[in-house]
């Protein structure tokens, strides 16, 4: 389905938002699930190829990949995460474009990885672009860490963070021609946060850092409300958010 004007005006403020990341983001955003990163890099292994990180952010599945043997190349277009990813990550190659042109040469990769960031895409060009940089036989993977909102009180408290944890579990994104039917990989795990620490969780998110400061204010009032108050937390006691992971592994169709 194409994306209206306002969704691809929508789409592109809120990415831009993340030219103000600081260094929250990489210490409050959980890790991948060790085994979501296994799955990739024993692809990558197979087919002897580099790995495009894409919108690879401060590197945080970047790293994970690089700890499992891969050749990396990330791409990444907001240059508040790029230089934290370079700092972190000296000797890898980070190219500073989008996902829809990314200026890397045909057939370059085996693997293509999306980690919290195919949604900030068009997703048209961008299909198109991962089929142009994946060799015959490769593979893009889209990865979502996001809030398990089956869960009632963590449902409100995405609302609560406008967080934007919908993505389908089960529904897969349709990327032909380009790419075939996806296969699914799932993983549960629970992050441990002290109420402050969500908090600060919260200051990472897109609808925040897009958000004037008096919204920014009332979605900090309202989050403190609600863990506090409503949920009963205290200052010490420990927030277990339970996640889910979803990997979708597309197979590049030929030609």
């Amino acid at each position: 389905m194409r994306a209206t004007r306002r969704d691809r005006r929508t789409r592109e403020r809120r990415a831009a938002a993340f030219r103000q990341a600081d260094e929250s983001y990489q210490k409050y955003r959980p890790d991948y699930p060790a085994e979501i990163a296994d799955a990739v890099a024993e692809l990558a292994q197979q087919e002897g190829g580099t790995v495009i990180d894409c919108g690879a952010g401060t590197g945080k599945f970047t790293d994970m990949l690089l700890a499992r043997g891969c050749e990396v190349i990330a791409v990444e277009p907001a240059e508040a995460m790029a230089r934290q990813l370079a700092a972190r990550l000296p000797h890898v190659c980070v190219v500073d474009a989008r996902g829809e042109a990314t200026g890397l040469a045909d057939g370059c990769a085996s693997v293509m990885t999306y980690a919290q960031s195919w949604h900030w895409v068009d997703e048209i060009a961008a299909s198109a672009e991962a089929h142009r940089l994946l060799a015959p036989g490769g593979h893009l993977v889209l990865i979502w860490n996001q809030f398990d909102t089956e869960v009632a009180w963590v449902h409100r408290l995405t609302r609560i963070m406008r967080s934007g944890d919908v993505h389908l579990t089960r529904g897969y994104r349709d990327l032909a021609p380009y790419f075939g039917v996806p296969r699914r990989l799932t993983s549960s795990f629970t992050q441990d946060l002290l109420p402050r620490d969500v908090m600060a969780l919260a200051r990472t998110r897109s609808s925040y850092l897009a958000a004037s400061e008096a919204v920014r204010g009332r979605m900090q009032d309202n989050l403190r409300w609600y863990l506090n108050e409503h949920l009963g937390y205290g200052e010490d006691d420990l927030v277990s958010l339970p996640y889910t992971c979803v990997a979708w592994v597309y197979e590049r169709l030929t030609p």
